[in-house]
Formats: structure tokens, C-alpha cells, sequence
């Protein structure tokens, strides 16, 4: 990695403490480190992996100041030949991590991860937190507990950790519509009474035929006898002429 890439990258992913405007909303930024007791064999050395630098070479017995970021992953304490060690140191200050990478692929692992710190409530006196750890070695193998986790004040003084920070509030956000009733059975109510029928009209009378003439002949000339009835009138009527 070129120097200038890594000052870059430096200035974009360290924390910016100083730099309220990038922080949330009542919380403040935090120094991190690291204290590992242990008597590490000639030929060993102890890192600390996927802080900000890809890997930090552990100074045993002592404060170490580090700095992480959760892109990088969670830490974790791992053994690794002194050589590779004095290689991991080199690449880490020009920030290459493609290169520590490999380094760390097969190193002994001594514990579980555990994520970084990037910030907390602003009403905390704590400035710093540190984790203590203790690490046993033997040959290849190692192993590490950890001790404590505290934070620290100005002064260097454990102080209670902070609790969660609370959520921001909103500012002239609508009102959220109350929540609806369940639905519920619709009470017993008596039937609505049917209609009442509409009234039936009375059926009309047949029309009545037309008036009968005065010789018993209706509208139509027909006769009571019909055909036949008016022949024999007509033939009543030759005979008396």
C-alpha cells in the first residue's frame, strides 16, 4: 500500500472525537486499549488482530494504546513465530492490511473475538476503556482469558460503564394513528320488520261487449240463431207476400 493511499485512509476510518458534528446525537468518542499478562517464549510473539492497522504486535505486561474499526472485524488475540510478528508490526504501520492477512490465515488462535468500542454517552466521565487479559503459551498452543473490561476517567480511574444510549427523539414528527379495536361481535339486535306488501290491484273487469241492438242483434250483426235464424225469417216473409 503507497504512503499517501494509507494517510488517506487513515484520516477517513480513524475515530474523529474532535469532530462532534460526525457523532450521534449525545454520544462522544472513546480511546481504546489493551493489557496482556504473559511470559511469551523466545521465538513467539503475541498480536492482537483486526485492529485498525490489520494486526498489533502485543507488548506483554503493559498499557497499549489501539485503534479498531467495525469494518475491520472483531479482535482477537492470536500467537504467531517472532518473525512473522516483526512483519506484521512493519506492515501495520503503512497500513497494509492485504499483507498481514496472510500472516495471521495460520496463527494459534487464543480466544474468542470481542468487538471495539467507537462511542459513548456523552454524560459519562469514562475517556477510555481497556480490557485486561491473560494469556498462557505453551509450545504452538496458547490460550487467553479475559481479566476485566473497564473504563477509565481522565485521571486513570475506573468509573461505572456507561448505559446504552437512549434513542434520538423525533422533532415534529405526525402523530401515529391510534391503534384500531379489534373487531369485535356486532351486539344481538332484533330483525328489522319486512315491508310491508304492496297492495294487490284489484283485477279489472272484463270489458262489457257492446250494447245489444233492439233486434237482439249485437254490434257485430250476429244473431241469437246465428245463419240459420235469419233464413227462416226470410223465407217467413216470401210466403205472406
Amino acid at each position: 500500500m503507497r504512503p499517501a493511499f494509507a494517510a488517506a485512509l487513515a484520516v477517513l476510518l480513524l475515530p474523529l472525537a474532535a469532530r462532534a458534528d460526525i457523532l450521534p446525537e449525545g454520544q462522544k468518542g472513546i480511546e481504546l486499549s489493551i493489557r496482556v499478562d504473559a511470559q511469551v517464549p523466545s521465538g513467539k510473539a503475541l498480536v492482537l488482530a483486526n485492529t485498525f492497522e490489520g494486526g498489533t504486535l502485543i507488548v506483554p505486561g503493559t498499557d497499549q494504546k489501539i485503534s479498531w474499526h467495525p469494518l475491520g472485524g472483531e479482535m482477537q488475540l492470536r500467537l504467531v513465530a517472532a518473525g512473522e510478528g516483526d512483519k506484521i508490526k512493519t506492515a501495520g504501520a503503512d497500513l497494509d492490511r492485504d499483507k498481514i492477512k496472510p500472516l495471521l490465515a495460520t496463527a494459534a488462535v487464543c480466544a474468542p473475538p470481542f468487538a471495539g468500542v467507537r462511542t459513548i454517552v456523552d454524560t459519562s466521565p469514562a475517556v477510555e476503556v481497556r480490557w485486561t487479559w491473560r494469556a498462557t503459551i505453551d509450545g504452538n498452543k496458547c490460550s487467553a482469558e479475559l481479566v476485566k473490561q473497564e473504563y477509565l476517567d481522565a485521571t486513570g480511574k475506573a468509573v461505572p460503564a456507561p448505559g446504552p444510549a437512549e434513542p434520538p427523539k423525533p422533532v415534529n414528527a405526525p402523530l401515529a394513528d391510534p391503534p384500531k379495536p379489534a373487531d369485535a361481535p356486532s351486539p344481538t339486535t332484533p330483525p328489522a320488520p319486512a315491508p310491508a306488501p304492496a297492495p294487490v290491484k284489484a283485477a279489472e273487469p272484463p270489458a262489457a261487449k257492446a250494447q245489444e241492438s233492439a233486434s237482439g242483434c249485437d254490434a257485430g250483426g250476429s244473431a241469437p240463431g246465428g245463419l240459420a235464424g235469419l233464413a227462416l225469417v226470410w223465407l217467413l216473409r216470401r210466403r205472406r207476400r
